[in-house]
């Protein structure tokens, strides 16, 4: 009897550790578990992330934003001053170096003799937006000098409206014909904007 109630005392006893087992389980292994699940939604958080940016930078690249359209702007077209019979002028419009013809001496086809003397003036106006200073020069462009200095200084400044006389001293040639020289004005950077000429004939 004594050994029956030993034996169902150990049978008691393991049942109450069994039961120890039921309402206490195995609180690294449910941490464990917790951890990987959250490691493996973090990981598909990241990837859908990843996906995402992909698709939004292949819509960038497939639908670029266009750049604005390049409008150039006119080109200047230059115009010519002229009077009947005369010299004149030809500059760009709005532009710094530009002049326009008033006057001369001197008419184009005037009669001289073989060798004579003769004074040729024009009367410009500065309608540019730079002064004229005195390191503007008159020079020959073409044609015959008929005895002229071919590089000449302004003997004063020319404001922009303002008119100037420009000078040169010339000769006749010697031998019979047409002769003719076209001259520039040319500013203190060696820049020619202007032209005109003198026109003579010898006989």
């Amino acid at each position: 009897m004594k050994k029956t109630w030993m034996m169902v005392g150990m049978g008691f006893f393991a049942l109450i550790l069994s039961g120890c087992q039921l309402f206490y389980p195995d609180t690294a292994s449910i941490i464990a578990t917790e951890v990987a699940l959250a490691v493996e939604a973090k990981v598909d958080e990241l990837e859908q992330a990843v996906e995402d940016s992909s698709m939004a930078e292949k819509e960038t690249q497939v639908n670029p934003t266009p750049y604005p359209t390049y409008t150039p702007y006119p080109t200047a077209v230059p115009q010519t001053f002229s009077t009947y019979g005369s010299s004149y002028l030809i500059g760009t419009p709005g532009g710094c170096l530009n002049a326009a013809f008033i006057s001369e001496t001197i008419p184009d086809n005037t009669v001289f003799p073989p060798g004579d003397g003769f004074i040729k003036t024009w009367t410009i106006q500065n309608t540019g937006y730079c002064t004229w200073n005195t390191n503007y020069h008159l020079v020959l462009d073409s044609g015959d000098a008929m005895g002229g200095d071919t590089y000449t200084r302004l003997t004063q400044s020319v404001s922009p409206g303002q008119t100037v006389k420009i000078t040169a001293n010339l000769t006749a040639p010697t031998t019979p014909g047409t002769y003719r020289g076209e001259w520039r004005v040319q500013s203190d950077l060696g820049v020619n904007f202007a032209r005109f000429w003198v026109q003579i004939i010898v006989r």
